[in-house]
């Protein structure tokens, strides 16, 4: 955040009331989370009555022992909860909440290699310019058994599978009833194109609150299937030959209180055009945060509905961006090229700094695309690997769309992954085939 210290902004909530408050409400254990460079939550357990200093005080914690927080000379942390993001486990009979963090430096300011500030900032200092982001995300993911370390379909359903089946009835229906009693809702839930896949739409909300929900509901989407013997799997590319999971935003920007995207004739506004243009020219750049594991890239090929190709369109489900075009009414973008891998802090941070530069700009795109993507010759087309896209993004002006030094730790990491991948294997060989790599690293932990 631009201004002080993320104490400051909690200054005007009691932690001791909030500590009362859960703790009459019956809970008893309290969850700190704070998120790693990967988007993967980091948390201690603890009894309610422990966690009363914590609330109060921060959580220390060991930087050295998370990737990209710190040396181990320089170790000792300490993170603020959030009280605008508290959530009850509702999944689960333990009673446990929990409760976001935002880590703080040594002198008390917002780290900035903690995810969570990079987004606060961000959206910090549109605010100061009267502007304000909402977005949705589609979370595509499957629900699959395992057998060896290895994914088996769980169910032979097509998209918008009408019949029911114990998958549907059963772990998709209680992940429905936790979203709700959540307070993150839900609009719709459907069987997706490839068998065992499911997509559950979170609602439009802050991009923060966003980042937050879909962290929760997917720790909330592991648990429950788990209940059942079967793993929720965020995996972008679980099985070859069928479609993979995407991660598809919905972003509308606003100014005043106006949405710069609402059309009032059946094409895109000036603003809406500009940032369009703005995400498609940083767009192979910013692969590396919105599609960012080797196996994402095993999803980015052409048809499946995976977007290869650096276009938009109207109602066009092939291009990278797609205006929804239900009854010829414009009020928003659809980024089609993120995955539910990416951590969704950095990665919403590079969109919205993406299309808010080509506002600013006046980024004119190319013209709007009514042909299959696919077939287009003679267009940009996204990375070809997780290494040719930490490349982009190291040489491009879309590495100051973060902190010089999450970007340069971001880098470090992604290296490394594709490095250890490729230590193993030759892309070239197998960027058609999962690898027991990639199951491994990726099946239960994307």
């Amino acid at each position: 955040m631009p201004q002080g210290s993320v104490k400051e902004t909690l200054s005007k909530i009691d932690p001791l009331d909030i500590w009362r408050i859960l703790k009459s409400a019956g809970v008893k254990y309290v969850k700190p989370i704070l998120m790693d460079i990967h988007g993967r939550p980091r948390a201690e357990l603890m009894p309610i009555d422990a966690a009363k200093d914590i609330l109060t005080d921060g959580m220390p914690f060991d930087g050295s022992s998370i990737p990209a927080y710190a040396t181990v000379n320089k170790s000792d942390f300490v993170a603020l909860p959030d009280f605008r993001s508290i959530f009850i486990e509702s999944w689960n009979s333990a009673k446990i909440v929990d409760v976001f963090l935002s880590v703080l430096d040594d002198s008390g300011k917002p780290n900035v290699l903690d995810p969570r500030n990079v987004l606060m900032q961000t959206l910090a200092e549109l605010a100061a310019e009267g502007m304000y982001v909402k977005m949705g995300v589609e979370v595509e993911f499957f629900i699959v058994k395992e057998n060896g370390g290895k994914p088996e379909l769980a169910d032979d359903g097509l998209y918008f599978e009408g019949r029911n089946s114990a998958v549907l009835l059963n772990p998709i229906s209680k992940i429905l009833e936790n979203l709700e009693a959540l307070g993150i809702g839900w609009s719709k839930v459907h069987h997706e194109v490839a068998p065992s896949q499911y997509e559950i739409n979170i609602p439009v909300n802050d991009p923060l609150k966003i980042a937050d929900m879909m962290t929760i509901y997917k720790l909330m989407a592991r648990d429950v299937a788990g209940e059942f013997n079967l793993i929720s799997t965020f995996m972008p590319k679980p099985f070859w030959g069928i479609n993979g999971s995407g991660a598809h935003t919905h972003i509308s920007i606003w100014k005043d209180g106006v949405n710069l995207f609402e059309s009032k004739t059946e094409e895109a506004t000036e603003q809406c055009r500009y940032a369009i243009g703005g995400i498609l020219k940083f767009a192979r750049a910013i692969s590396v945060l919105v599609a960012p594991t080797v196996n994402s890239y095993k999803r980015l090929v052409p048809h499946h509905e995976a977007p290869t190709r650096i276009v938009w369109g109207y109602a066009n489900r092939s291009a990278m961006i797609r205006i929804p075009y239900y009854n010829k009414r414009v009020n928003r973008i659809e980024y089609r090229h993120p995955d539910p891998s990416m951590n969704p802090y950095l990665a919403f941070t590079a969109m919205i700094k993406a299309a808010v530069y080509g506002i600013k700009n006046k980024v004119e795109p190319p013209a709007p695309i009514t042909d299959i993507a696919y077939d287009l010759k003679g267009v940009p087309e996204t990375p070809v690997n997780l290494g040719e896209a930490v490349e982009e993004f190291a040489k491009s002006e879309a590495f100051n769309f973060l902190p010089s030094e999450t970007a340069k730790a971001y880098v470090e990491v992604k290296n490394q992954e594709w490095s250890e991948y490729s230590a193993v294997y030759n892309w070239k060989e197998t960027w058609n085939v999962i690898t027991p790599w990639e199951y491994e690293r990726y099946l239960k932990a994307a």
